[in-house]
């Protein structure tokens, strides 16, 4: 692995992890929406969730993947397994998506009336 890959797996996973930490930490304070650099975060655990699975999977996996020889069961393992997170983070990231879905029409309407 090169130095560059080195710090870019090491920067995937914490800047994933990083966002994890503080949307959890702010979820807890009773706060309903909690706030990062100013704009509202809903469903903040489900976004922690998601955050984690793309750090793990992209620099996590990014960072193992030179330590088992090509087509070893190890290296199978490890491949389904960051497979498994990236697909978890997607699915996370859709339901976001899809559960928080603002109407940009409506506010439009209701301001002009």
């Amino acid at each position: 692995m090169r130095s560059v890959d080195l710090v870019l797996a090491v920067v995937a996973a914490a800047a994933n992890a990083a966002v994890a930490a503080v949307l959890l930490a702010r979820s807890r304070g009773g706060a309903p929406v909690p706030r990062i650099l100013g704009r509202p975060q809903p469903l903040p655990r489900l976004r922690a969730a998601m955050h984690a699975c793309l750090g793990l999977g992209l620099g996590g996996g990014w960072l193992v993947k030179d330590i088992f020889p090509p087509r070893s069961t190890g290296d199978t393992v490890l491949l389904n397994l960051v497979r498994i997170l990236l697909v978890a983070g997607l699915v996370a990231a859709l339901l976001v998506a899809v559960r928080y879905v603002r109407s940009t029409r409506d506010k439009a309407a209701t301001s002009a009336r």
